[in-house]
């Protein structure tokens, strides 16, 4: 066993040791003495033996997580849909409470438009999610990866997941910048929308994306973000999920050895201080 214990609420994403094996993701987590991982499909579909594995492991699953739907393309949606609902029965085996997306590319389609088609789209997967006690989570993404979510802020994020009585994730990496962003966690806690957070850090300058870096090197207010929801009554996991060059080129233990420590740090740090 390893010998360290850090704040079982931190989960390694399996997208920040993108060319790994998920048997190599346990070993870490062990190594850490992180018990929570998330899991991202594709990579729990290339091990035949994933499920099982992950039960000898002993490791929590917070969320398994893939892309979302073509929303302005209705002729792929039966195809996804149904490896949607094969991802739900996934996640129900492993004890996931979240099923992840991002919101699905939406093309030329208007706002409203799109919102409309991700209802339609999400209905049948978000059906028998909740038939399996499982909720279903989307999260923004950046507005350069419309191939991937049509969906930029966490606070249309929240508004959204609100509206269809979804989940929302909230990445770090794309909102710290955001406008009342403290209103928003507040409006999303409160509302228990809030389903993951996702931790990481930035060093402008940068051109490429992504292009991550380890918590406490860059700019991103970790520490003050953290503690904000912390304040504000969010309960969920911290997801670490850090990914590009930066992290190829040093390493991913090494970079996700020194995120779990700061990340640790922050959460105990607000721990004494409710103490006091």
């Amino acid at each position: 066993m390893s010998e360290r214990v850090v704040d079982r609420r931190i989960s390694l994403n399996s997208l920040s040791t993108a060319s790994w094996s998920l048997a190599q993701d346990l070993d870490l987590c062990h190594r850490l003495g992180v018990s929570s991982i998330a899991l991202y499909l594709s990579k729990l579909d290339a091990d035949p033996d994933g499920v099982a594995r992950i039960g000898d492991a002993d490791v929590h699953v917070s969320q398994v997580f893939t892309r979302g739907m073509t929303l302005y393309d209705e002729t792929r949606w039966p195809a996804e849909r149904d490896y949607l609902l094969a991802a739900v029965e996934t996640a129900a085996a492993l004890d996931a409470p979240w099923l992840g997306l991002t919101a699905g590319a939406a093309g030329a389609m208007e706002w409203d438009d799109a919102v409309d088609a991700l209802v339609r789209a999400l209905e049948p997967v978000a059906r028998a999610a909740r038939a399996r006690g499982i909720g279903v989570a989307i999260e923004h993404t950046l507005p350069t990866r419309v191939e991937v979510g049509f969906i930029q802020s966490l606070a249309d994020c929240v508004e959204v997941a609100q509206q269809l009585g979804l989940g929302a994730t909230m990445e770090l990496n794309y909102c710290f910048r955001e406008r009342r962003l403290d209103e928003t966690i507040a409006a999303a806690v409160a509302a228990d929308v809030l389903a993951v957070v996702q931790v990481c850090d930035l060093m402008p300058p940068s051109t490429t994306v992504p292009d991550r870096a380890a918590i406490g090197d860059g700019v991103i207010p970790v520490g003050r973000i953290v503690n904000a929801l912390l304040d504000h009554g969010y309960r969920g996991p911290f997801e670490i999920e850090i990914l590009g060059p930066r992290v190829e080129e040093e390493g991913y233990e090494p970079v996700l050895t020194r995120s779990v420590a700061a990340l640790d740090a922050i959460l105990m740090n607000h721990r004494l201080r409710r103490r006091t």
